[in-house]
């Protein structure tokens, strides 16, 4: 029988002034937590800073939830939380950090640059980086280190000293040469121009999605680039060029080879049909903005057209899957809606971490406001963001981004990838961002600090059952205890574990399915933080790094 688990979670790294500042209580037992307790917060010399009632939240994940709210307080310091409840304390907190930037400037170096220049020391011939805990290079987990690169040079140039921004640029050229390479070696084998294979040496086949996501990595450290590299930056243009014209004129979908019906959530027996995913025609759509944005303007028609189809596949108000409308079939007309994150074995899901990500449809309302359909594309983020964004990472105290409806069960957050998917949660909290700056609702802010402080620490907690999903971490946490870890290697108060040891590393993170296998049905019953999965991969920390960069350039004039 299950030992039932309660803890005390609470950030690891610290949390930034002004935004939602939070503490949860997690238990088994409902009763747990009294409805007379409460918390105070006391800073490094003692003083009660704050104090308010833990409130309950509900029951979500197969245990029930307390939150703790002290986002009043403003000045920088080291503060401590107690819980208690008829003068007994039931829980108190590690020094915790409040400060202007606290999450950024504990992590960015370690995870952008310090990782990576590790990962280049170990890659394969010195090209590129090792990726993941193995020795791996794919194809897509460089081209979104790139694409998390470039978003924090495009945003924080302002922030970054010159000599780390000289490091951002050294690694953007690294994950760009080596998609080079990737590129030429596909022309080589006699693949179509423009098309890039999967990995060096030991997946060299063509998978669609990569070349999408090189388009927009080459094409935006070309225009990051133009005014003091301009030859490299010519080269980048063009090699972006060559994949969106293969893209557009001569890719074929690829076949239903490592499809996973249980990741997508489809029926049994689905047949895939020759069809690009939602996914892959919203990643084109933001090669061609780069391109666009890069100088070559004929790209702005086709961005329209793909918008259009990508539109087409939205789940109307009429269509409900339960509550939620606004989010995307996969194909057209198919019986599933889109996940979040279906990665997993090299084949037709291969690089599937970016999470309905429509920013390029907010880009282009931005930057053509006059145009015919930009009407249609502010209905469309509208309809996501008020029919399925908000509500469902509503569904779970963190504001964590789900993994999408499955059809017959609801909304699943850990049920069907094969590892974590804490790519996703970065991205995710761009795109929360995004929606802010779109709809001036400060709600969508919850979700972008919530799904950036799952990886700071304020997540589900570690229990001793969580190991069972491990490779190489191991602790000793007590039975029947849930404990706040961050999970970016070698920063915070507690972090864990991964294969590799490097610092600035973000592992898989949590999940249902054993490390690498698809085996637990994707259902209510099981869907739970039940187990953590700490490989390596890239991924995580592009995503996490771009979640930063954004929120940090809109809370400047949001919050002014």
């Amino acid at each position: 029988m299950k030992m039932p688990v309660h803890g005390f979670l609470y950030s690891q790294i610290g949390y930034d002034s002004g935004d939602p500042m939070r503490a949860l209580i997690r238990s088994d037992d409902r009763d747990h937590v009294a409805e007379s307790a409460t918390f105070s917060v006391t800073d490094s010399d003692g003083n009660e800073v704050t104090t308010g009632p833990v409130r309950y939240w509900g029951f979500a994940w197969k245990t029930h939830w307390w939150q703790i709210d002290f986002s009043g307080v403003y000045e920088s310091g080291e503060y401590v939380i107690t819980v208690s409840d008829a003068g007994k304390t039931l829980y108190t907190s590690d020094p915790t950090t409040i400060g202007e930037h606290v999450v950024w400037d504990a992590s960015f170096e370690a995870v952008a640059l310090y990782q990576l220049e590790e990962r280049a020391r170990l890659a394969r011939n010195g090209v590129g980086w090792k990726d993941c805990g193995a020795e791996w290079r794919e194809a897509n987990s460089h081209a979104t280190m790139v694409i998390g690169l470039c978003t924090a040079l495009d945003l924080g140039f302002e922030w970054i000293d010159g000599a780390n921004t000289e490091r951002l640029r050294a690694q953007i050229h690294r994950g760009c040469e080596y998609l080079a390479i990737l590129q030429d070696t596909a022309a080589r084998l006699g693949a179509p121009d423009g098309s890039v294979v999967h990995e060096i040496p030991n997946h060299m086949v063509i998978i669609p999605g990569d070349s999408a996501q090189a388009a927009v990595a080459f094409g935006y450290a070309a225009r990051l680039i133009a005014d003091i590299e301009s030859d490299r930056s010519a080269e980048y243009v063009s090699r972006a060029e060559a994949a969106m014209e293969y893209l557009l004129l001569r890719a074929e979908p690829h076949s239903g080879d490592n499809f996973s019906a249980s990741n997508h959530g489809a029926p049994a027996g689905y047949v895939v049909p020759p069809e690009f995913m939602t996914r892959d025609i919203a990643m084109m759509i933001w090669a061609c903005l780069e391109l666009y944005a890069a100088g070559q303007t004929t790209y702005k028609g086709h961005a329209v057209r793909l918008a259009r189809e990508l539109i087409a596949r939205q789940i109307t108000e009429a269509e409900k899957e339960g509550e939620f409308y606004g989010h995307f079939r996969t194909f057209p007309g198919s019986p599933f809606t889109e996940k979040a994150n279906c990665h997993h074995h090299v084949g037709h899901d291969t690089g599937t971490t970016f999470p309905h990500y429509i920013v390029p449809l907010l880009e282009m309302r931005r930057r053509w406001p006059d145009h015919p359909d930009a009407q249609t594309w502010t209905e469309t983020i509208r309809r996501f963001a008020y029919g399925y964004f908000l509500p469902a990472c509503s569904l779970n105290p963190f504001y964590l981004l789900p993994m999408g409806y499955f059809t017959g069960q609801g909304i699943l957050s850990f049920c069907g990838p094969w590892h974590g998917i804490n790519t996703s949660y970065g991205f995710g909290a761009a795109l929360a961002v995004a929606l802010e700056g779109a709809t001036g609702d400060r709600t969508f802010r919850e979700i972008a600090v919530g799904n950036l402080q799952w990886i700071a620490g304020l997540n589900a907690g570690i229990t001793a059952e969580s190991f069972g999903g491990c490779v190489k971490w191991k602790e000793n946490v007590p039975p029947g205890v849930a404990l706040p870890y961050s999970q970016v290697y070698g920063v915070g108060t507690r972090y864990t574990g991964n294969w590799t040891g490097i610092r600035g590393t973000i592992p898989n993170g949590f999940d249902v399915n054993p490390q690498f296998q698809l085996v637990v049905e994707p259902t209510v019953e099981n869907d739970e933080p039940k187990l953590f999965t700490d490989e390596d991969w890239i991924p995580h920390g592009a995503g996490f790094i771009a979640g930063l960069a954004t929120l940090r350039k809109h809370k400047f004039f949001a919050d002014s």
